[in-house]
C-alpha cells in the first residue's frame, strides 16, 4: 500500500518513543477518514501498538517512511486492533483508518523497546576448519558443528542436536548462547535449510509466542537461561508439542497428509468460525494445489513444519499428528466428524489449521494473539488467510463489479466472497466465506463453495449462482494473485 504522506502534514502527529505506555486519544469520521502519527527509531527497536476503547470499526497500520504498508490490524466491529513488530533505524508512521462509514474516537496506545545488535561474526579464514574454531567457542557444540557440517550441510535433525549440546550443565551459559547466535548468522555458509534457519532463529533469537509454552510461562531463550528453557523451546518449534487450547482431548490421528492430491472439497469446517481461512485454503487449492502441497514439509518423525508468509516472507512453524477430538474419538474442528484412527484420512487441512491457530501467538496473523483454536474463531478477513498462505500481493473488500471480477478471473486469481450479514437466499449463510471454484462463462454462472464441507446437509456445498443473485447475496469479494510454484 502506498499513501501520499506528503499530502496529509496537517493531520501527522509526530510520537515520541520510550519504553514506557503512552497513551493518545484521536477520533476518525466522515470529515476526518484517517489519522498519522510518525515516529523515529534511531536503532533496531521493538514496537507495540493497541487501538482500544472504540465504538465503531476502525483499522491500524504501521507503514515505512515511502507509505507502504509493514503491518497491519483488521479485526472487524469494534474490537480492539494490535500490533507487535520489530523495526530497524528510520522514519515511520502509524494510521488509524475508519473502516466503511465507520465513526469513533479511539484510545491509541504504544510503547516501544531498544533491542541489542548481536555482534557480526569474526571475518572467515581460508581454512573452514580453523574458521569454526574461531567463531565457535563452546567445545561440544564446536564438535557437533564440525561432525554435522562433513557432508557441508547441517540438517534439521542435526541443529536440533546442536541446540540440545548447549543444555549441558543445566544452563545455555554466555558462551554457549553466543555460539548458537553464530549458528543462526551463518546458516547458509552452514548449509542449513531456510525452514530450519527460520526455525532455529525462533528458539535462539526470540519470537512473541516464547512467552508461554503448554498454558505456563516461557520466555526467549537468553544467556543463563535453564536446559528446560531451551528443551521447551525446541520442543515448541521443532516438534510441535505445544498444542493450541482447546476443551476437547487430543488423541494422535491415523492417516495421512494428502490423498489423490489436493482438492478444494477436502476442506471441512468444524465447530470454530475460521471460515475465512478454510475458504483461503479452498481457493488456493482450486488455482494452485502445489502451493499447498509445498506448505508442508514432512520431517519423517510424525511431525510436519507448515509454510506461511508474513508480508511475502516465508514463515513456518511446526505440527504433530494429534488432533483434538470429541468423547466418541470424532474430530472435532477442520475434519469435523471423521474418527481419529481412521487410517483413509486426509490430514492436510486439519494440520494447516492447527498450524494456523499455533501461529496465532506469535502476534501478526490478525486474530487475538493466542496459541487456542478459539483465537482464530473469531472472524476475520479472506485476504489476509491468501496473503499467509500463499505470500502474494492481495485485494480486500472489493467492491461486486462484473468488470473488475471479469478481470480477476481471467487472470486466475484467488477469489473468495464474503455474504451479506443478513437478507440472503435460503441456502446461504449469513456472515460467511464462500470460495470460487468455478466460472461458466458460455453460461455465466458462478459455482461457489461453502467451507462447511461437501458432507454438509443444513446448507449446500455447492452454489451455482447468476451474478444478479451474487449481487442480491454477497457483499464483497477477496483475491489474490496466483501463485505459481
Amino acid at each position: 500500500m502506498s499513501v501520499n504522506l506528503f499530502g496529509q502534514n496537517e493531520s501527522i502527529r509526530n510520537l515520541s518513543v520510550n519504553q514506557g505506555t503512552q497513551i493518545i486519544t484521536g477520533s476518525v469520521s466522515a470529515a476526518n477518514r484517517e489519522d498519522y502519527y510518525s515516529f523515529n527509531f534511531s536503532g533496531r527497536s521493538s514496537l507495540s501498538l493497541a487501538v482500544k476503547g472504540m465504538y465503531a470499526n476502525a483499522n491500524l497500520q504501521v507503514l515505512n517512511s515511502n507509505g507502504q504498508e509493514l503491518a497491519r490490524s483488521v479485526n472487524r466491529h469494534n474490537r480492539d486492533e494490535s500490533i507487535n513488530v520489530t523495526l530497524e533505524a528510520g522514519s515511520y508512521y502509524i494510521k488509524v483508518s475508519r473502516f466503511r462509514n465507520a465513526t469513533t474516537t479511539y484510545n491509541l496506545e504504544y510503547s516501544t523497546g531498544v533491542i541489542p545488535q548481536t555482534p557480526p561474526p569474526p571475518p572467515s579464514p581460508p581454512s573452514s576448519s580453523s574458521w569454526l574454531d574461531m567463531v565457535f567457542q563452546d567445545s561440544q557444540i564446536r564438535a557437533d558443528i564440525k561432525s554435522s557440517f562433513s557432508d557441508s550441510v547441517i540438517d534439521r535433525n542435526e541443529v536440533i542436536k546442536i541446540l540440545r549440546a548447549s543444555e549441558d550443565d543445566g544452563v545455555v551459559d554466555a558462551t554457549e548462547f553466543r555460539d548458537l547466535q553464530n549458528l543462526v548468522s551463518n546458516a547458509s555458509r552452514l548449509g542449513i535449510q531456510e525452514y530450519v534457519r527460520v526455525l532455529t532463529n525462533k528458539v535462539v533469537n526470540g519470537d512473541a509466542a516464547n512467552q508461554r509454552y503448554q498454558n505456563g510461562v516461557l520466555g526467549n531463550l537468553t544467556a543463563g537461561s535453564s536446559s528446560t528453557v531451551m528443551s521447551n523451546l525446541i520442543n515448541k518449534w521443532f516438534l510441535g508439542r505445544d498444542y493450541p487450547t482447546t476443551p476437547y482431548t487430543y488423541q494422535q490421528a491415523s492417516g495421512v497428509l494428502f490423498q489423490n492430491g489436493v482438492s478444494y472439497q477436502d476442506v471441512k469446517q468444524g465447530q470454530i468460525n475460521d471460515c475465512f481461512f478454510l475458504v483461503g485454503l479452498a481457493a488456493t487449492a482450486v488455482e494452485s494445489p502445489t502451493t499447498i502441497e509445498n506448505m508442508f514439509i514432512d520431517n519423517g518423525d510424525n511431525t510436519f513444519t507448515v509454510r506461511f508468509f508474513r508480508n511475502g516472507v516465508a514463515d513456518y512453524v511446526t505440527v504433530d499428528k494429534y488432533l483434538p477430538t470429541d468423547y466418541s474419538g470424532r474430530f472435532v474442528y477442520a475434519s469435523k466428524g471423521s474418527s481419529y484412527n481412521n487410517p483413509a484420512n486426509e490430514l492436510w487441512v486439519a494440520l494447516a489449521e492447527k498450524a494456523y491457530a499455533q501461529l496465532n501467538e506469535s502476534g501478526w496473523i490478525y486474530q487475538d494473539n493466542t496459541n487456542s483454536y478459539s483465537g482464530i474463531g473469531k472472524s476475520g478477513y479472506i485476504s489476509d488467510a491468501l496473503s499467509h498462505i500463499t505470500g502474494q500481493a492481495v485485494s480486500m473488500s472489493n467492491v461486486l463489479n462484473l468488470d473488475s471480477l471479469m478481470n480477476a478471473i481471467s487472470t486466475g486469481k484467488l477469489i473468495g466472497f464474503g455474504s451479506k450479514s443478513s437478507g440472503v437466499a435460503p441456502d446461504i449463510v449469513a456472515s460467511h466465506a464462500y470460495a470460487l471454484v468455478d466460472y461458466n462463462a458460455s453460461t455465466q454462472i458462478f459455482t461457489l463453495f461453502n467451507p462447511w464441507g461437501m458432507e454438509s446437509t443444513s446448507k449446500p456445498s455447492i452454489l451455482q449462482l447468476s451474478w444478479s443473485q451474487i449481487l442480491s447475496n454477497f457483499s464483497y469479494w477477496d483475491g489474490a494473485n496466483k501463485f505459481l510454484v
